[in-house]
């Protein structure tokens, strides 16, 4: 992988989406846990900062979107997976305001009651402080249908470089992705895998 500024994307990867028994376990994620585990270690081996969404909601404050219940603060289901935990993650809460650290953090959550990351509103500000030094933001997570396509639209509106890790993601409705994907391309979107990220085969995306 070439030395130059990167920012990880990891959406959404808890326990309520991921586990077998998970409250809105998405079908065929289990396919994907090594591939999140190996981006997790790549990033934690190589120092690149991880930008993690999580879903944080109270049994007080349902959803406002028309899902069952899941990711419940306080609850197994809203913590992330072994393959992308991260203690000492620097938390961003759903009422929280965003104060800049004096240096990047290695891992930064951020918690939103909304599946769009940019609902959350300090997130525009957060990417806005990472994306100073111009990065490549790399996403993967889920799902490819709802959170994830909402982050990489977010940040391709903002002008952003985007690369989607296309075997580090799962839809709810695996009969979509290939329009999402699709619809990626349209928004000038790079396509890449874990193996290209980790394994050395990393080609730079170009300018859109």
């Amino acid at each position: 992988m070439r030395q130059r500024r990167y920012v990880f994307v990891d959406v959404d990867t808890q326990r309520d989406f991921l586990d077998p028994d998970g409250s809105l376990s998405i079908e065929g994620a289990a396919a994907i846990r090594p591939n999140l585990a190996r981006l997790t270690a790549f990033a934690r081996d190589q120092r690149i900062p991880v930008i993690a969404t999580a879903c944080a909601h109270d049994r007080d404050e349902p959803d406002p979107e028309p899902f069952p219940e899941h990711c419940i603060v306080g609850t197994p289901g809203a913590d992330r997976i072994e393959e992308t935990d991260w203690p000492g993650s620097l938390v961003i809460g759903p009422d929280d305001h965003f104060e800049p650290p004096s240096t990047v953090p290695e891992h930064l959550t951020i918690q939103k009651r909304r599946y769009n990351f940019f609902s959350h509103p300090e997130a525009a500000r957060v990417i806005s402080w990472y994306g100073r030094s111009e990065p490549t933001f790399v996403v993967y997570g889920v799902a490819t249908d709802n959170c994830v396509a909402c982050a990489v639209r977010g940040l391709r509106d903002r002008g952003y470089r985007v690369v989607v890790v296309t075997d580090a993601i799962e839809a709810v409705d695996p009969t979509a992705s290939e329009a999402v994907l699709a619809e990626f391309d349209r928004l000038g979107v790079e396509r890449t895998t874990t193996e290209a990220v980790c394994g050395g085969l990393w080609l730079e995306p170009a300018r859109r």
